[in-house]
Formats: C-alpha cells, structure tokens, sequence
C-alpha cells in the first residue's frame, strides 16, 4: 500500500512529530534555501551559513516529538541559526584575537622562534586531547584542521553524509572546549589554525 504525503504545512509537521523520514526531507528542502540565506547575512560566509543550517536541521530531527505546530518548528530553526549565527561571531573574534596576537609576536626577531615553539606545543597539548576524543569526532577533527578539508570533501572520504560530519566536528570541538578553559582553547585553536596555513 503506498504511503500518503502530507499536503500541507501543518500535516506535514504531525509526520515529522511522529518521526517520518520522508517528511524531514521534504522540511530539509523546505527551510534549507532561505534558512541559509538568513543566516548568511549575520556570519558574510556561505560555507559557515550552510553548516550552522545543516546543524539546526539534524537538532530539530532529534527533537521531533517536541514539534506540535509548523510554526514552532519554524522559529526554531530561525532562532537556533540566529544565535549559532552569532555565536560563530564571537567564536572568531576570539580567534582573530589570537592570530593577531601571534602575527604580532612573530614580528619580535628575538621572541619569534621561541614563540613558534610556544605555539605548536599549544597546538600539540590540543591533538594530545583529539586523541581522547570517540572515533569518528576524532576522524573528523583531524581531516578538518590538519588536513584542511571541508565538509563535503570529508564527508565523501568517509562515505557518510555532510550532515554527519557537522554533527561530529560541533561534538568533537565540545568535548575539547568542555576540557579547556575559555582562553587556553581559544588561544590552542587559533595556533592549530595558524600552524596548518603556515605551511600549505
């Protein structure tokens, strides 16, 4: 017998309630294009807006069987982005922050090399923590800084789907964060970063 579609906004929310598949794809095509575009003009990068929107998404398929009407699966996700939004924000400030520190550093002929050793040890105590982390956030961690892939290229090598990998990458850099202070991980991820650009 074959399944009937929902027609409307409304139906369509009661089968994603009850956990339909097929109804969170169509609410995935639904809110992805204009989800993107909203969150695009808080963060000015394509890239980083799909991320945040593919991880809102995959947050509202876990919590399906908290969505009684369209609209506040809607605003939901338009909040959900909106603050991620600004949280990538201030995440980056933090992190210009640091490579400024460290390009500035790097401009003291006499403090330069001690500083570079300084820096990669940071970024080295970090890995010795990615080494803690479950497999596949800690798979995810390693191709997304040292090899430097995206999410799509790291999604095809690993034969699962960019939503997955997002999902790993956000817990991986949890489980870091929640094992740092504030300032040691902002300051470690911004020479790990630093560290890999140097030397492609």
């Amino acid at each position: 017998m074959a399944i009937r579609l929902p027609v409307n906004e409304q139906e369509l929310t009661s089968f994603f309630k009850e956990g339909n598949e097929p109804a969170f794809d169509r609410l995935f095509i639904y809110f992805y294009e204009p989800l993107c575009y909203f969150v695009s003009r808080i963060v000015k990068d394509s890239f980083v807006a799909e991320d945040i929107v593919q991880d809102a998404l995959l947050k509202a398929w876990q919590k399906h069987a908290d969505f009684e009407k369209f609209a506040s699966l809607r605003s939901f996700l338009y909040t959900s982005v909106k603050n991620a939004g600004f949280d990538y924000l201030d995440h980056q400030e933090v992190i210009d922050r640091h490579e400024s520190r460290i390009a500035e550093r790097l401009t003291l002929p006499d403090a330069s090399i001690l500083q570079i050793l300084m820096d990669a040890e940071i970024a080295s105590q970090l890995f010795a923590l990615v080494d803690t982390l479950p497999e596949q956030c800690r798979t995810v961690i390693r191709m997304t800084f040292e090899e430097g892939l995206k999410p799509a290229e790291i999604a095809d090598k690993l034969g699962v789907t960019v939503s997955t990998v997002n999902n790993q990458k956000m817990r991986g850099l949890r489980l870091l964060k929640d094992r740092l202070p504030d300032e040691d991980f902002g300051l470690a991820l911004a020479a790990l970063i630093f560290l890999h650009s140097s030397v492609l």
